[in-house]
């Protein structure tokens, strides 16, 4: 990463938020994101913000990853979420063989979607897996050109098990074309985000592309995965996630001290911006949005500065960033609600913004990564339990 690489894309943002405002309702209307929104982003080099140098790739810091992705969310949440979501599964192609990587993301177009949960079912055969399953929530489905899915590897019907009697899973990638749209993403808020499910129909994917989704041990990653930002692992995503929200609240602040400088209530004299509950509340939300966003930027910086130094990212990085967005999340929440609460009947117009910024930032609360059962987590590990999120293990 250099400052000149994120300063471009800085600034490749300023230049496309006109399209993406301009497009934003027509995602929402449409249940997937615009053509024009997600060519718009892939000019400016976003999608390959996370893809190693080595392979084309800017492998930018996860604190400047968090400003990019927060920007854009201030001018259209799905777009931002829809690239959180498209370089989050470059970060899981560090489990593959180098030739898959490679295959994948050279390409300078390459835009992914994924899904992890539920897996999807692997046959082994000759050279690689038979793959058949539905996967939900992959969002950018329609844009991206690979999809990636965990899948349970079975024999003859049976899931395999660890020794502990875990199924043992395969991460799988491959090209958008062996998947199947399935159109059912009909949602309260994220509309833009087209994030319908996708179904695999036996569709063979070779060894190269596929890798046992596992914690690293004796094999690490390889040689294009070597750099700081790798040794996060995928935690660096879901401080990011976080962002998407955190810029929804930032938006919905602004907007209501727009509108307070110019609505009067009814049955008032007074405008809005003079009553002491609008002052109270933008405060308030002014407050929770800023402390979460300095909460979770401080603790990126923290870790990937010991990643940098050669550290591993520790147990107790992974607590923090899980603690600081789930926190995050619920922040940004908040100070949408509170801009909600004061700016009366304009908040429930659809000709203006309030309403998609409640809907979206409470859809955002519902994802596993950050939801309010990952506090649950986060208190299981300091209490000196055994935590039941499985992915503190990687």
């Amino acid at each position: 990463m250099t400052v000149t690489d994120v300063e471009a894309l800085r600034q490749g943002v300023e230049k496309i938020a006109p399209v993406l405002r301009e497009n934003a309702p027509l995602g929402d209307r449409e249940c997937r994101l615009p053509d024009a929104s997600v060519n718009a982003m892939r000019e400016v080099g976003l999608h390959r913000m996370w893809i190693p140098r080595s392979l084309g790739g800017l492998e930018i810091d996860p604190v400047s990853a968090f400003d990019l992705i927060e920007e854009i969310a201030t001018i259209d949440a799905a777009a931002a979420w829809n690239l959180y979501m498209s370089v989050t599964p470059s970060l899981f192609a560090m489990w593959l063989p180098e030739e898959g990587a490679r295959e994948m993301l050279v390409d300078a177009d390459v835009r992914l979607a994924g899904s992890l949960f539920p897996p999807l079912t692997a046959v082994p055969v000759d050279g690689g897996y038979r793959v058949t399953g539905r996967a939900p929530f992959v969002s950018g489905c329609h844009a991206a050109t690979w999809l990636g899915f965990a899948a349970t590897i079975t024999d003859d019907g049976v899931p395999r098990t660890t020794d502990e009697g875990e199924p043992v899973e395969v991460l799988v990638f491959l090209p958008r074309a062996d998947g199947r749209i399935v159109d059912n993403w009909d949602v309260l808020g994220m509309r833009g985000t087209g994030s319908h499910d996708v179904a695999l129909d036996d569709v063979l994917v070779p060894e190269r592309r596929a890798a046992l989704l596992a914690p690293f041990g004796e094999a690490p990653p390889g040689p294009a995965f070597q750099g700081p930002l790798y040794r996060m692992v995928f935690w660096q995503s879901t401080g990011v996630q976080a962002a998407v929200a955190l810029g929804i609240a930032r938006a919905a602040v602004a907007e209501l001290v727009e509108l307070a400088a110019v609505k009067t209530p009814a049955f008032t004299g007074t405008s809005l911006r003079e009553h002491p509950q609008t002052q109270i509340a933008i405060g308030r939300a002014e407050a929770a949005r800023c402390a979460a966003r300095a909460f979770l930027r401080e603790v990126l910086a923290e870790g990937y500065a010991d990643c940098e130094a050669g550290r591993p990212f520790a147990l107790e990085h992974r607590r923090a960033v899980q603690a600081a967005s789930t926190h995050g999340v619920e922040a940004a929440a908040t100070a949408v609600r509170l801009v909600h609460e004061v700016a009366g009947t304009s908040a429930i117009r659809n000709s203006r913004p309030f309403a998609a910024h409640f809907r979206d930032v409470h859809t955002i609360t519902q994802h596993a990564f950050v939801s309010a059962n990952r506090h649950r987590s986060v208190g299981q590990l300091m209490l000196g339990l055994p935590p039941e999120w499985p992915l503190f293990a990687f």
